[in-house]
């Protein structure tokens, strides 16, 4: 390789990092952070507690992008399945997943 190519890979590389760079910044900061259901607005609160029913509220999560919150994320378990919802600061129900309870982050399957 000459050395004229060298400098061209170099500045190609330079280039990819200060886009990647940029484009990080840009996206902001996003952050979780675990609150109470008493913590949570009314509107916010009442949708997390009709979801829910009967069932022990396990973990809410205060959801943030550049420090403005963006929306809150629940989570029980019922009959076998882990439920987590999203709810947006309004109140309103953005999404609802619904997986077996043995399908943890830990992959302890013997394929």
């Amino acid at each position: 390789m000459t050395r004229r190519h060298v400098k061209s890979l170099a500045l190609v590389a330079m280039a990819g990092l200060l886009v990647f760079g940029l484009s990080t910044a840009l996206a902001g900061k996003k952050t979780e952070k675990d609150i109470t259901i008493d913590q949570v607005p009314a509107a916010v609160k009442a949708t997390i507690l009709k979801e829910a029913g009967d069932n022990k509220i396990e973990e809410i999560e205060e959801v943030s992008q550049d420090g403005k919150v963006v929306c809150y994320e629940a989570e029980w378990k019922t009959g076998g399945k882990e439920i987590e919802i999203k709810v947006d600061p309004s109140g309103k129900l953005l999404s609802k997943e619904i997986e077996d309870d043995d399908d943890d982050d830990d992959d302890d399957d013997d394929d």
